[in-house]
């Protein structure tokens, strides 16, 4: 009889954590901060596909360690401080099925960036699809105390403590003379959907490639709801998207040289926004200067990027 008892305990238990499981690894908080978290390496990615598309020779190497400012992905805090934006990643040999993030990124110990007496180290990021990655912020278009300065003509070092697999190094970038600056548009600016998106920049080196990417900004409603998702429709099992930017929904041009402006047509922007009925978008132009360097028989590729992005209100 005891024992009959037993089984009986034991089986409910087993019921119990059984479906508990099941409720944790369904659940929409669980889906909603898996997203969130994977959004993070997202934008890495999309940066690296900018850069590949720039230029670099990807996916040859065997990191990339990049520095910008004003770029798409800074917090936008309440005020015109030019903010600046680093991210570095090192790639170890297990693929991912990312086109963009080939292969998972492996621990480089803690990373530093140091510029005139200045020391900022650099968040350490981790997705079981993507392995590790390392930015400047915590999450994009998030507030942050955190500001890397522009200084122009200046060396900007990454200070790598290294790992077992990633030796200690450093590595430095210097900032260029001047920013190229959106002239077009300003933060807030509010568009027409139906019509043409024509943005102008001034700066940068006439002959070098320019990158222009455009993407949608989602901000879940008030009340809670889907917003543009599924047509506005909760299909339950389907998280909403995590409120940002969406680099994986992007428009990306490359130009060859420096041209000042591009037009982006109606319907491009009306096909951007229309999946999460998102009322912004991001607009960033780029420009990159290229490097390399060798670290114990590693290639290590940098970036010093040279931006301008300003976020716009779409009607």
């Amino acid at each position: 009889m005891k024992l009959h008892l037993l089984k009986i305990v034991l089986f409910s238990l087993l019921v119990v954590a059984i479906v508990g499981c099941k409720s944790e690894i369904n659940s929409p908080d669980k889906a909603n901060t898996d997203a969130a978290e994977l959004l993070k390496f997202e934008t890495v990615e999309s940066d690296l596909a900018l850069l590949k598309g720039g230029g670099m020779p990807l996916p040859e190497g065997d990191a990339v360690f990049s520095i910008g400012w004003n770029e798409i992905f800074r917090p936008f805090n309440d005020d015109s401080s030019i903010k600046g934006m680093a991210f570095a990643v090192a790639f170890g040999d297990r693929i991912t099925e990312s086109p963009d993030f080939p292969r998972f990124g492996i621990d480089m110990g803690t990373i530093n960036i140091q510029y005139a007496g200045n020391q900022i180290e650099m968040h350490k990021m981790f997705h079981q699809r993507r392995g590790i990655a390392y930015s400047l912020f915590r999450r994009p278009f998030g507030g942050s105390d955190v500001l890397l300065e522009y200084l122009p003509s200046t060396d900007y070092t990454f200070n790598i403590s290294g790992s077992e697999k990633f030796a200690a190094t450093t590595v430095t970038l210097t900032s260029p003379a001047a920013l190229i600056d959106i002239t077009s548009h300003n933060h807030g600016d509010l568009i027409d959907s139906q019509q043409d998106l024509t943005i102008t920049w001034s700066g940068g080196n006439p002959d070098g490639k320019i990158a222009i990417r455009v993407m949608p900004h989602f901000q879940p409603p008030q009340d809670g709801g889907m917003g543009g998702m599924n047509g506005g429709h909760n299909l339950g099992h389907i998280p909403p998207p995590p409120p940002g930017p969406h680099p994986g929904r992007a428009i990306v041009k490359i130009l060859d040289n420096n041209p000042g402006q591009f037009t982006f047509t109606a319907e491009q922007i009306q096909n951007l926004i229309s999946e999460f009925d998102a009322d912004k978008i991001v607009v960033d132009v780029s420009q990159f200067d290229f490097g390399e360097v060798q670290n114990d028989e590693k290639v290590l590729h940098t970036a010093m990027r040279n931006s301008s992005s300003v976020m716009i209100n779409v009607q």
